[in-house]
């Protein structure tokens, strides 16, 4: 599991998706409420934690050293690495909200390529 998939399900557990205006799937939804539930059995301060900061979130810049994002990221990602049952669960709730990013495609401008959010910038000179 990589700091990217941690990271994502940190803000899909603590709902921050929402405040960004981002709507996530079914799938998303469904695989983040499966997540949660192995982490209320079997790592419940993590989940503790989760739910506190989805329910204040303010709490992530008030107390950043007990819910800040990096320290949910490290609760999460210690939890998978110890039980792999929780490695899947956060693996494939990372999946399908990668998935569900929007991707743009910038084609046919000259001087810009841009794909899959990559920015590679060719000729970048101004012609007028």
């Amino acid at each position: 599991m990589s700091l990217t998939a941690g990271a994502l399900v940190t803000l899909v557990l603590t709902k921050a998706f929402e405040k960004t205006g981002e709507v996530l799937g079914e799938k998303a939804l469904e695989q983040g409420g499966k997540l949660m539930q192995l982490l209320r059995h079997k790592s419940p301060d993590t989940a503790s934690a989760m739910e506190m900061v989805a329910q204040r979130p303010e709490l992530v810049e008030q107390q950043p050293e007990i819910y800040g994002e990096a320290v949910l990221v490290e609760k999460i990602e210690s939890a998978a690495k110890s039980d792999p049952e929780i490695a899947t669960a956060v693996q494939a709730l990372a999946d399908a909200v990668k998935a569900q990013l929007p991707i743009t495609t910038i084609e046919n401008w000259q001087g810009i390529n841009i794909k899959g959010g990559n920015p590679i910038i060719n000729n970048p000179s101004f012609n007028f």
